[in-house]
């Protein structure tokens, strides 16, 4: 059978491969076209459903899965031939722009993707001309199996650093930014105010220690000392090497 660039059967049947007409789960947002269905489905349908709470909503009508061609400017089949693609929002991202998404909206998109073990790659990663609205399956069947497996179980990825963080607020992020500030600044155990000399709990609350190890390090990064995590913030950390 003919395959597509990243190596699935395809054809111009639906039937042939198994599309299934899917919604993105929590939405109402049909692909009406369709994906295979199985793992396909279930990676590809959580990646639009992440996109939609995380990323931003999913307009119904704007969201497309199966079509049988080839690449524009290529004699190769889409990945869309073989069900094992999706395009999101897709007016909002047209082909070829680069930058249709905000910095935020971009990091939001890199925990989705890293949660799926490198089984979907985004176009907005292409090399040559990028196509944002994009997302496919880049791997087998097998290791694609592991990542649909991991989605049936009931795992999901800690919220984007998009979000802001501050007194009260609670969560694996939290918990990330708590690891991080004791394993990369260990010293602001002797400089920080609330329980001076005792390392920073990592247990995913963001209380007084942590707000005022945050503020310590917004203090000798140069940043407003109001203890929340927002943007100016979370890009200072990942100049020291915080990864989410």
């Amino acid at each position: 059978m003919t395959t597509s660039q990243n190596g699935w059967p395809a054809s111009s049947n639906k039937s042939d491969l198994g599309i299934i007409s899917s919604t993105a789960p929590g939405t109402n947002v049909d692909f009406p076209q369709g994906v295979r269905g199985g793992d396909v489905s279930t990676v590809l349908m959580y990646v639009a459903s992440e996109f939609h709470k995380h990323v931003e909503p999913l307009h119904d009508g704007w969201c497309w899965g199966f079509a049988y061609r080839e690449i524009e400017g290529s004699s190769q089949l889409s990945n869309h031939s073989s069900g094992t693609a999706i395009d999101v929002n897709a007016p909002s991202h047209p082909m070829g722009q680069s930058g249709s998404f905000s910095g935020a909206q971009v990091n939001a998109i890199r925990v989705i993707l890293t949660f799926c073990d490198g089984a979907v790659r985004w176009g907005g990663d292409y090399t040559g001309r990028k196509d944002e609205m994009h997302f496919e399956i880049n791997v087998n069947a097998s290791a694609l199996a592991r990542v649909a497996a991991k989605i049936r179980g009931g795992s999901t990825p800690p919220p984007p650093a998009s979000t802001e963080l501050k007194l009260g607020s609670t969560g694996e992020v939290v918990r990330q930014i708590q690891r991080f500030l004791l394993s990369v600044f260990p010293a602001y155990r002797n400089s920080v105010s609330v329980r001076k000399g005792v390392p920073i709990v990592v247990d995913g609350t963001f209380g007084p220690q942590t707000d005022a190890w945050v503020k310590e390090f917004q203090r000798r990064s140069g940043l407003v000392q109001d203890g929340i995590v927002g943007p100016a913030t979370f890009a200072k950390m990942r100049s020291f090497g915080y990864k989410f």
